[in-house]
């Protein structure tokens, strides 16, 4: 397949006339050993379809060099229907508000094909990663149906593999009624012989002055987005959630509230807490759960300000000539945090941090050569991702980065 694959990449190249070629080129040297990735396509535009065909190779220090295709062929038919098929690429996303599949969710293996129109979608999925890990090959069917200011939709999939077989069905109803906006949709998920439900209504209103969110989720245990890499609604969950905003004056009020608790109702996740705005640049936040909170945050001409008065935790960002400044300080924790950026000629980026109640110092340091699309990277030290209390104790390992894309 791969042999036929390859023969095939050479004969469209080979007459390609108006075709778009380009490239990629990854890798990476550190500690965990070298690794390193190429990546070639061609995008040409038939009579009839886009035409996508490319070829990955992979290898690293652990594993042989490992080859594989990634392609994609649609259809640009004015008719009713249109046809996509590849692998390694994004294929299917559906409509529903759990969101049960996602085009993402796919790995250099995973291959599709699909049959779409605005009434009704129909597709397979083959090695395609379920939400456990392991892959599987699914089909699906969607369709919608409007009736008046309603819009019923219904999705059907089926799954497979080795150790398990399930399925899923979903039906859901939207609409919208003098500026509100409402969804509700219930399913079903049949897994290792077990069954899990999910229901879930949403209102939402956005005028020119107040705007309004209301949601209310069911969501049993089981009852997950199965083909897609994360959970529009948590698992093990009921309860509702607001959000309303309104003016005051001059200024806008807000109020976030939620009381949800897991299926057992042996904990809670509630949510209780009032926002007050004064234009753009200022803004006080009272929040009472699930942890209290009384955060001052201004933000202007480059400038930003934010405290949380109650856990005397300080934030302060500054632009700068070619650059960034940061500061972070939690009073409770005794940490303090002083990132630099400097986008020159040599892009740097610096964090120091102490935590002085156990005597810990923690230090990043990553140089850029290059723009974002071709550069070359070294770095000491893995970033905290701007966490506080994060990456102390870590070992200063060094790492080398390259990418080139053309």
């Amino acid at each position: 397949m791969r042999g036929f694959f390859c023969v095939l990449f050479v004969l469209v190249a080979s007459s390609a006339c108006g075709a778009a070629f380009g490239g990629e080129v990854t890798g990476s040297l550190g500690p965990d050993g070298y690794a390193q990735t190429w990546y070639f396509f061609l995008d040409r535009q038939l009579a009839d379809a886009d035409l996508l065909l490319g070829l990955q190779w992979q290898q690293g220090s652990e594993k042989p060099l490992h080859l594989t295709p990634r392609w994609r062929l649609e259809t640009r038919s004015e008719g009713p229907f249109r046809l996509r098929t590849g692998q390694g690429v994004d294929h299917y996303s559906s409509s529903d508000l759990f969101r049960m599949i996602g085009k993402n969710q796919h790995t250099p293996e995973t291959t599709f094909a699909a049959v779409e129109s605005e009434q009704f979608s129909l597709g397979l999925l083959r090695q395609v990663p379920l939400r456990g890990g392991d892959a599987a090959n699914a089909a699906f069917s969607e369709s919608m149906l409007t009736v008046g200011p309603l819009a019923l939709r219904g999705l059907s999939l089926h799954y497979a593999n080795p150790e398990a077989v399930g399925a899923a069905r979903i039906l859901q109803a939207s609409g919208a009624f003098r500026g509100w906006e409402a969804a509700a949709a219930w399913g079903l998920i049949w897994k290792a012989g077990e069954v899990s439900r999910g229901a879930v209504l949403e209102l939402k209103r956005d005028g020119e002055k107040a705007r309004a969110s209301l949601s209310w989720q069911s969501i049993e245990p089981g009852f997950e987005s199965l083909l897609a890499k994360s959970n529009r609604y948590t698992p093990n969950r009921v309860g509702w959630e607001l959000e309303l905003a309104a003016p005051l004056g001059s200024l806008e009020m807000g109020l976030h509230m939620r009381r949800q608790v897991n299926w057992e109702r042996s904990r809670e996740y509630n949510r209780l807490s009032c926002t007050l705005l004064a234009g753009d640049s200022f803004r006080v936040e009272w929040r009472l759960e699930p942890t209290q909170a009384l955060i001052l945050r201004r933000e202007a001409k480059g400038v930003l300000w934010q405290i949380d008065l109650l856990s005397q935790v300080l934030r302060f960002d500054r632009d700068i000539e070619e650059g960034r400044l940061s500061f972070r300080a939690d009073g409770q924790r005794r940490i303090a945090r002083l990132e630099l950026q400097l986008d020159k000629t040599v892009q740097w980026r610096v964090v120091v941090k102490r935590d002085f109640l156990r005597d810990f110092t923690y230090f990043y340091l990553r140089a850029r050569w290059g723009r974002a699309d071709r550069h070359f990277q070294l770095e000491l030290g893995e970033h905290d991702g701007g966490n506080l209390p994060a990456g102390f104790g870590q070992p200063h390992q060094l790492r080398l980065s390259w990418t080139l894309r053309f």
